[in-house]
């Protein structure tokens, strides 16, 4: 497995390299989620995992699928997975890429969980106080766990904030139990 995300992080990083140098950046997240959708499909990976289609074929059924989807470099990018049996690392790709991206436009992604839905006031509340801890634009992901109880349990890359009213109450009990 270890093998496998260094591979992935070499293309993502030669790909980053492109679009930086090409100010390209959210067509080779377009090019690089169209690919990974179609690795990902059972009956395209049928195809390619079976060993009667040629090299070849394999090849042209890529460009007849991906022409006038994705630009040029990005089917190159596709038939050289093929070719070196990393269709599999397709999503590791596509993360990698975007978190290079999101590292070059300092912004930092903040999975947000809350026991209600947040409204948008709250949304917008939240992800202004987070972008002053990080000091990054941050890009909210948001869902609901009712068994946090209420509060929230924020993640910004390795920094999770938890002020949800679960580990208030266990944190509580605890200090109870200790003084017994």
């Amino acid at each position: 497995m270890a093998l496998r995300g260094a591979a992935s992080r070499r293309y993502a990083e030669s790909i980053f390299a492109i679009a930086r140098d090409n100010n390209s950046y959210d067509k080779w997240l377009e090019d690089v989620a169209t690919i990974r959708g179609l690795f990902v499909n059972a009956d395209m990976r049928r195809f390619l995992d079976d060993p009667k289609p040629t090299p070849e074929a394999k090849e042209q059924t890529l460009h007849k699928l991906l022409d006038g989807r994705v630009d040029p470099m990005a089917a190159n990018l596709a038939i050289l997975l093929v070719r070196h049996e990393h269709v599999g690392m397709a999503d590791a790709l596509e993360r990698e890429l975007q978190r290079m991206v999101n590292d070059a436009r300092n912004v930092a992604v903040a999975e947000i969980t809350t026991a209600v839905e947040l409204t948008p006031q709250d949304s917008d509340l939240v992800k202004q106080r987070l972008e002053t801890l990080a000091a990054k634009t941050i890009q909210l992901e948001t869902r609901v766990d009712k068994d946090i109880l209420g509060g929230f349990v924020a993640r910004v890359g390795d920094t999770l904030i938890d002020a949800s009213l679960k580990t208030r109450l266990a944190n509580l009990r605890q200090e109870l139990l200790a003084h017994t």
